[in-house]
């Protein structure tokens, strides 16, 4: 697999990784993958290795953490529906 490959299927794995991050109970851990996607971002556009002009950087990097951030914030949610069910749960056992 060379890095051209690698870098086709990095948008899905950093996706993935973040929500999976973001679903811990800790809502400061979701925030590494953000912060890692930063300093790669900027390591790349000061190497030169990204290709693209400091306008091309920006979008991409405000494109790419909207995408980050959003994930952060739907595991929340998720994780905030699961908590709420299982206290419903338990409110139910407990009237009965």
């Amino acid at each position: 697999m060379n890095l051209s490959n690698l870098l086709t299927f990095a948008p899905a794995i950093l996706y993935a990784i973040q929500y999976f991050l973001s679903k811990t109970g800790n809502k400061i851990i979701g925030g590494i993958v953000p912060i890692l996607f930063i300093v790669a971002l900027v390591f790349l556009y000061t190497t030169g290795k990204l290709g693209l002009n400091i306008w091309g950087t920006l979008i991409l990097g405000v494109i790419g953490l909207l995408f980050l951030l959003g994930q952060w914030s739907r595991a929340q949610k998720d994780n905030k529906k699961k908590e709420q069910k299982e206290l419903d749960k338990m409110i139910s056992k407990d009237l009965k």
